[in-house]
């Protein structure tokens, strides 16, 4: 008797499995997308298909293909491969959505700054940004957890001195990264990887989304002057080894 339950079961897991594989991938878009998650153009069926726009936590994509496992929907989640394209960039991952939140792994990616201005404080900034991230969990559209790195490359800001020019100052390449921290809190560390100044310090957003940036910075030889000029108004006096300090605070 236990072989014949053993083999229904069986036979009735398949059928689930293939019920669940050739699920409309619209339908199933309506029942489980989380409030964070806007898709048009959705095609294909629920192990295999795409769409032609969408949004995560605010940040737009296109070209979205993914590949679901469906067991998981049994414990009450959507995971999936998925691959898509920004404006001018793209990213490749690992997805769980459930109820209110969804979870990144192994999550690769690449675009520009001003492509993040929806989701990031990068308004008036110019670079190219990289992601390579463990872990990424937005809840709530939150980032509540956040392990990697993110790297910066010829990354141009505005001037710390308005001179009516509008032209902005290169700073160089950035290495950020993240580690585990409280719930709902971000941790990060940061240093410059070459440019006019030497960069080292930490960045830290608490659960109300207060920010506390900590930085020591020295000016190398041939920085622009208005750099200079500027660090010397936004920064401490400098240390014995000619280090200068800046603290920045604010909410996002």
């Amino acid at each position: 008797m236990a072989g014949r339950w053993s083999w229904l079961a069986l036979g009735a897991g398949a059928y689930l499995a293939f019920t669940l594989a050739a699920f409309p991938a619209s339908t199933a878009y309506e029942w489980f997308a989380p409030p964070e998650m806007t898709l048009t153009g959705v095609q294909g069926t629920l192990w295999s298909g795409g769409a032609a726009n969408g949004a995560v936590a605010g940040l737009p994509v296109q070209d979205i293909r993914w590949r679901v496992r469906p067991w998981m929907l049994l414990l009450g989640r959507v995971a999936a491969s998925v691959e898509s394209r920004f404006a001018d960039g793209f990213v490749n991952t690992n997805i769980a959505v459930s109820p209110g939140s969804v979870r990144f792994t192994d999550l690769r990616g690449g675009t520009s700054l001003p492509a993040l201005a929806n989701v990031l404080p990068v308004r008036g900034m110019r670079g190219q940004a990289s992601l390579a991230l463990s872990m990424l969990e937005i809840d709530g559209g939150w980032p509540s957890r956040v392990i990697g790195e993110l790297r910066l490359a010829g990354l141009e800001v505005a001037p710390f001195i308005p001179n009516g020019k509008q032209q902005l100052l290169a700073l160089g390449d950035y290495t950020v990264t993240f580690m585990e921290a409280p719930e709902r809190e971000l941790l990060a560390s940061f240093v410059d990887n070459g440019g006019p100044l030497e960069v080292s310090g930490t960045l830290g957003v608490d659960a109300a989304r207060a920010y506390t940036l900590d930085a020591w910075i020295k000016p190398r030889p041939g920085a622009p002057e208005q750099l200079v000029e500027g660090l010397k108004i936004m920064t401490a006096e400098p240390d014995a080894e000619g280090r200068r300090r800046l603290t920045l605070t604010g909410s996002l």
